[in-house]
């Protein structure tokens, strides 16, 4: 039915019913399904009439990265419940060091014989150690190719009119990205997808449920930072922070319902940013000048959030911010140096208190 050329609409709604009622168990007979399914819609991407069937595939191919995240998921919780049901071992600390005599002579062994076999040096076990760290932990589930092959064709539709399209294409990378995560595929794949994903940030008003749209790749953009971690560093500064920036900068203090929403999801994924993400100097400034612009309004308990988030890292800037604002006992205000803060930030009562300063 797929590789036919008049496709039944409802075609891919029994496939995604299939998907959901079999679970991971169907994953391994995917691989010519999802194949003909991405021909498919690289058919009829082009078609205004078959929308509600590039939809549907859409959300087919969602379902499947979804499947394989969960499989992810279940295999992590497998793993932790056998460790946490493990027997208690009476002796842990002989044990243990019967363990490292054990493992240290197999290592030498292993060693010794490749390195007369091979006329090469003994291998470093630091060295493979932090080889293993740098490459990962695995290979991840056995749905991770299927999970790349779909986000790799997918984030074309990032850039498709329709916003159905780029919400269904925002989840399929947010799931194949949270099915990778701590292997060797993750950033190679976050490389890739990350241009379109910022790309998301700059609707335009006049596109339909561009708000939504943004909102999710505000949401997909947090996972990937997270999952990214300090790899994702210079991408805050040069991209992310662009468009976030001009957000927080251009919002008035006082904000129309869907403006709030946004000021608001932005400080939230900030917040979790900045714990998972090392920020250079010049953005972490900015961006605790411009959380305190939103003191005192709508947007100001999401704004401490982030502050609060920013303590442990970044606390002396915060620190010094709220010193020239005159909040800070026993500083006097004029001694410090200008540092750009506006005089308009009126922060509330408390604030060093709240924030642990």
């Amino acid at each position: 039915q797929i590789r036919s050329v008049a496709l039944h609409p409802r075609v891919f709604g029994i496939l995604s019913g299939a998907v959901q009622l079999v679970g991971r168990d169907i994953l391994v007979y995917m691989d010519d399904v999802v194949e003909d399914t991405l021909d498919a819609c690289e058919r009829l991407v082009y078609e205004e009439d078959d929308e509600e069937v590039v939809l549907g595939a859409l959300q087919f191919l969602e379902i499947v990265t979804r499947t394989v995240a969960a499989d992810n998921d279940s295999k992590a919780i497998e793993e932790k419940l056998r460790l946490d049901v493990a027997v208690p071992d009476p002796d842990p600390i002989g044990s243990a060091i019967k363990e490292l005599e054990d493992a240290d002579a197999a290592r030498m062994l292993d060693e010794l014989v490749l390195a007369d076999s091979l006329g090469a040096q003994p291998i470093d076990a630091e060295d493979e150690q932090k080889q293993q760290e740098e490459d990962g932990d695995g290979d991840g589930p056995a749905g991770s190719p299927l999970a790349i092959k779909i986000v790799l064709s997918v984030q074309s539709f990032l850039y498709a009119e329709s916003s159905a399209a780029q919400l269904l294409a925002l989840n399929t990378v947010r799931n194949a990205c949270s099915a990778l995560r701590s292997t060797r595929d993750l950033l190679p794949l976050l490389n890739e997808v990350w241009p379109s994903l910022v790309n998301r940030l700059e609707t335009q008003r006049q596109e339909r449920d561009a708000f939504y749209v943004t909102l999710a790749a505000c949401d997909v953009i947090e996972r990937v930072c997270v999952l990214g971690a300090a790899w994702m560093r210079k991408r805050v500064k040069d991209d992310l922070w662009v468009h976030f920036g001009r957000i927080l900068r251009e919002s008035p203090l006082r904000m129309q319902r869907s403006e709030g929403e946004l000021v608001r999801r932005v400080l939230r994924t900030m917040s979790r940013v900045v714990e998972s993400v090392p920020l250079d100097d010049r953005t972490a400034w900015e961006l605790c000048v411009s959380a305190m612009r939103f003191f005192g309004g709508e947007a100001e308990a999401a704004a401490v959030e982030l502050l609060q988030a920013m303590v442990p890292v970044y606390g002396d800037k915060l620190w010094l911010v709220l010193a020239k604002l005159g909040c800070v006992e026993g500083v006097d205000a004029e001694s410090i140096v200008d540092i750009g803060v506006p005089n308009s930030i009126r922060p509330p009562a408390g604030i060093c208190g709240t924030l642990g300063l």
